[in-house]
Parts: C-alpha cells; sequence; structure tokens
C-alpha cells in the first residue's frame, strides 16, 4: 500500500510539471506570435488548410495524419506525376510495369559560371541584367539543384547543410545570372554569423532592382514549415515576386507528393506575391528541371532565345504519351472484366 501510495503520489508530480511546462511553452509561443504578427502578416497554418480542404461531420474529429488520408487528389495531377516520373511509386510482386515513357524534350540554360561572391552589401556586383534568386531551409539542397541546373559543379556541395555562408553569384552567358542565397532555419555555423545572413538577404531583396524571382525551395516531405512561413512573409512585405519549388520529391509517395502539392497550393493563393504555380523537382533524379529551366528562361525574358521550337516538340512528345497512356489503362480495364 505505502509502494503504491508513493507510485501515484509521483505520478501526481510528474503531472504537475508537465502542466507548467505546458503553460509556459504556449505562454512563449503566444509572445512570439503577437511579435510577428506585428512585424510581418503570418500565414495560416498546414493544419487550417487540411480542415479547409477535407470536408468533415459536425461531430468528426481527426487526426492530422487522419485528414491527410482523406484528401482527393485529381487523377490528372496523378497521372502527370507520373510521366515526368516525380514522386516514388510502391512496388507490388505482380504490378505490371509500362512499357513506355515520356520522352521530354530537353531544355538547357547557358554555361553557367561562379562569378562574385558577397557577405557585406557593399560587396554586391553590379546591377546589370535579369537575376533568379534561389533560397531555402539549409538542408533543402540548393547548392546541388544549381549543379544540376546548370549542367555542372559550379556550387560547392557538402553532406553538411549550411555550406553556403555568402550570397554567390553566377552568370549564365552574360544572359542572366543565379543568386544562391545562405539557407535559413539551420546551419552548422556560428549564431553571430547566422544572426548577419538574414540582414544581408533582406537588404539584397529589398535594393537589387534587377531581381526577377525569388525561387523559394521547400522539402516535398514536409511541405511549408515556420522558417518558410516567415521568409514568404518577409517576401510579401517587399512586394518582391516568388515562386515555391518542391525538392526531393523522389522520396514522397506520388498520391502522397499530388497531396503535398494541393496543401502548398492552397496556402499560395492566400500569398499577395507568390506565382500561383507550385513546381515540382528531383535533383537527384532529375525530373522536373526542364519545367524549372523553362520558368527561369521565361522569367528573365529569354524563352524566344533559347526555347524556340521546344513548345512544338513537347506538344507533339506529350500528346503520343497519354495516347500510349490510354491504351495501356483500356488494355488493364479489360485484362480485370476477363478476370
Amino acid at each position: 500500500m505505502a509502494l503504491s501510495a508513493s507510485r501515484h503520489l509521483h505520478g501526481q508530480q510528474r503531472l504537475a510539471v508537465q502542466a507548467i511546462n505546458t503553460s509556459r511553452n504556449s505562454g512563449n509561443t503566444q509572445l512570439m506570435a503577437s511579435r510577428t504578427s506585428k512585424a510581418v502578416p503570418v500565414f495560416n497554418t498546414s493544419v487550417k488548410t487540411l480542415q479547409e480542404v477535407v470536408k468533415l461531420g459536425k461531430s468528426e474529429e481527426l487526426s492530422n495524419r487522419q485528414l491527410f488520408a482523406r484528401l482527393q487528389v485529381d487523377p490528372k495531377t496523378v497521372d502527370r506525376l507520373d510521366m515526368l516520373r516525380l514522386g516514388s511509386e510502391k512496388q507490388g510482386r505482380f504490378e505490371r510495369k509500362k512499357w513506355f515513357r515520356y520522352e521530354e524534350p530537353e531544355v538547357k540554360l547557358p554555361h553557367v559560371s561562379f562569378f562574385a561572391g558577397a557577405q557585406v552589401v557593399s560587396s554586391f556586383p553590379h546591377e546589370s541584367l535579369p537575376e533568379v534568386g534561389i533560397v531555402g531551409r539549409s538542408n533543402v539542397g540548393k547548392s546541388t539543384l544549381v549543379n544540376q541546373l546548370c549542367g555542372s559543379s559550379a556550387a560547392r556541395v557538402s553532406d553538411k547543410p549550411g555550406l553556403t555562408q555568402q550570397i554567390n553569384f553566377y552568370t549564365a552567358d552574360n544572359d542572366f545570372h543565379l543568386v544562391d542565397m545562405p539557407g535559413y532555419g539551420f546551419a552548422y555555423a556560428k549564431e553571430d554569423a547566422q544572426k548577419h545572413w538574414l540582414p544581408l538577404i533582406e537588404s539584397y531583396i529589398r535594393e537589387r532592382k534587377t531581381l526577377r524571382r525569388v525561387l523559394v525551395l521547400l522539402d516535398a516531405r514536409h511541405g511549408i514549415k515556420a522558417n518558410d512561413r516567415e521568409f514568404m512573409a518577409l517576401l510579401d512585405l517587399t512586394h518582391t515576386k516568388y515562386q515555391l519549388i518542391l525538392t526531393k520529391c523522389d522520396l514522397v509517395h506520388r498520391i502522397d507528393l499530388a497531396k503535398r502539392h494541393l496543401l502548398v497550393s492552397q496556402e499560395v493563393d492566400k500569398a499577395r506575391n507568390c506565382i500561383p504555380r507550385v513546381m515540382m523537382l528531383s535533383a537527384k533524379h532529375g525530373a522536373g528541371l526542364n519545367e524549372l529551366r523553362k520558368e527561369i528562361l521565361h522569367t528573365c525574358s529569354l524563352g524566344q532565345k533559347y526555347l524556340g521550337t521546344h513548345k512544338k516538340k513537347e506538344t507533339i512528345a506529350q500528346a503520343e504519351y497519354f495516347e500510349q497512356l490510354k491504351v495501356y489503362k483500356d488494355t488493364a480495364r479489360a485484362k480485370k472484366r476477363r478476370q
């Protein structure tokens, strides 16, 4: 009896400590939220977006995981992801393999090379060409994407996130500049250095007249996180055009990727300066890179110079692919009926 009473007492003490910690954390969160709301507009959370998209009954209460599972996506979106080989797929033992694939017309950017790095505002190169900035959390794969986009090893890549510790400028045959900015949210660097990067990035965004667009990279496994929302709010506050890019799409199942894309697109609709088209890619497998290259060229008003007859080739290739896909699906349905 004494042992039981002792355990009961210790259990009550633990619950009391947990309650105090929870109260403190909630108080800190409310304080941070009040400070943030005064400085920059705050985006709705993914939970709210989930609740908006999923229609619940009056008495239903579901977890975030259950809400995500209930999301309905357009089958055409899944077909397009399949065509571009975006997202992974579960390999079943008796799964039928397609005998065809989409032969995507290749898009190449002009030769890209590093030409300047800036750790202070005075080191920014002269404004001369259209610029496209690339930014995101420290482990989202910015430098890898720069190399894959350009077909070179211009950007230094490391297994340790947060390697980029300055704003790096890359020139593309004197047609435009790609600008790789330091990652936010996490980095293997001193706290003083991290505090220095944000004002540097903000100065670049506010003052750079040749900046056409900022590409904000998001990990497809997580979508928009708190640090991403803060940076998006800064871009909205400075009236900077930006576009969201989902990376590492090879690590997400195709159906889940379609759902993640739907949720991010819903949040984009609430942003003032965000381009409504959310793009997806896998730098590891090269999927989606041609689409992004086209977007960059059009952003810099270079589509006519570099794309030429690409649109016609793309239309023909997609028509052939979807014709084969229709035959494939009709054959699968007929086989299922016979069984």
